[in-house]
């Protein structure tokens, strides 16, 4: 009998445990098969977005917008100071000579304007020097400073304002105004002073630039070349002085003081770099009158050239060249020649070069 019950209580307590289980797989089994898709797609999108593209941003950044490039400056601004001295003493010098000191200084100034179509450049090129030649005998009386004579004097001024619709050649309007600072008397009497003479071109006509550097010749490396030829130009000569005026100097009628003329006027100017630390600038302007002998130029030639020590000192050259038929030429103690003739100026210095 014993052994019955038990055997009935373990076979009560199995079946018990049975439907218990049998119960638990039907309830899993009874859930909609679509109940995990359900649960899943109820996510919030972002959330199943973000997870589904970490990945992915982590394998490829996403790519970075480029940059805008700067606007480039419409004014171009540049300045070059030159000092130059030099001196020369003697101490008892059988074969004989002169102290002396000599000073120059020299100021380049440009401002070049470039908006699309539209260019302007202006330079201002001046230069004024003195030299000194020291007497044998000492004056008491304080006039030394007579012994003092300029050596270059210069003011020149040009502005050209053009339109392009190729970059190469402009429509262009050129004026320049040329003089000079102080007097100069030969015997006692002004051989020049500020403006007399004083010179004024205006004229309308094309301008050839190339900006880029460039072989000339093939030879040559040449930037900042221009060619400005004006078939409708005015040029006034001014003699403001009295006495110059009187005398008919430079070219106008004597007792005029201006001088009106319309020609054809050509510019060329350009820099180069022949070698390291060598560098050139050459400017030459020409012009003829229409009503008086036509095709007789009238030139003005300048260069400079510019050798680097270091960053602050150079050797420079200037050069000048010009021809005037009706400027008379003169000697060294102002006696005239009684006619024109090539005149040509040349200073060679060591001094201070600064840019900015």
């Amino acid at each position: 009998m014993k052994q019955i019950l038990i055997f009935l209580v373990v076979l009560n307590a199995s079946t018990y445990a049975f439907s218990q289980a049998t119960d638990t797989t039907r309830t899993v089994a009874s859930q909609p098969a679509n109940d995990t898709i359900q649960t899943v797609a109820t996510q919030p999108a972002g959330t199943a977005a973000v997870a589904a593209a970490t990945p992915d941003s982590a394998a490829t950044p996403a790519p970075v917008a480029p940059k805008p490039e700067p606007e480039k400056p419409r004014w171009t601004i540049t300045h070059l100071v030159r000092l130059n001295l030099s001196q020369t003493a003697y101490f008892y010098w059988s074969s004989g000579g002169d102290n002396s000191w000599a000073t120059n200084t020299f100021y380049t100034f440009t401002a070049n304007y470039k908006n699309d179509n539209w260019a302007w450049d202006t330079k201002l090129d001046t230069e004024y020097g003195l030299v000194y030649i020291e007497p044998a005998v000492e004056s008491a009386d304080f006039s030394w400073w007579k012994n003092w004579k300029k050596n270059a004097d210069k003011i020149q001024l040009s502005s050209i304002f053009g339109y392009t619709q190729n970059q190469r050649l402009y429509y262009s309007f050129l004026c320049e105004f040329k003089t000079q600072y102080s007097p100069d008397k030969f015997l006692g009497s002004y051989s020049s002073t500020f403006m007399a003479p004083g010179y004024l071109n205006m004229g309308l006509g094309a301008d050839y630039k190339r900006t880029e550097e460039w072989l000339l010749f093939d030879i040559l490396p040449v930037k900042d070349f221009t060619a400005f030829i004006s078939p409708f130009t005015a040029r006034l000569t001014f003699v403001l002085n009295d006495a110059l005026s009187q005398a008919g100097a430079f070219g106008v009628d004597p007792g005029s003081r201006i001088k009106e003329q319309m020609g054809m006027a050509a510019k060329v100017a350009f820099k180069a770099k022949p070698i390291e630390n060598v560098s050139l600038s050459t400017t030459l302007n020409l012009f003829t009158p229409y009503e008086d002998k036509f095709l007789n130029f009238v030139v003005a030639w300048d260069t400079a050239v510019a050798m680097k020590i270091n960053k602050y000192l150079s050797t420079t050259l200037n050069a000048s060249l010009q021809y005037d038929e009706k400027t008379d030429a003169k000697k060294r103690d102002g006696t005239t020649l009684g006619g024109p003739r090539v005149q040509f100026k040349e200073i060679l210095g060591v001094g201070i070069a600064y840019a900015f």
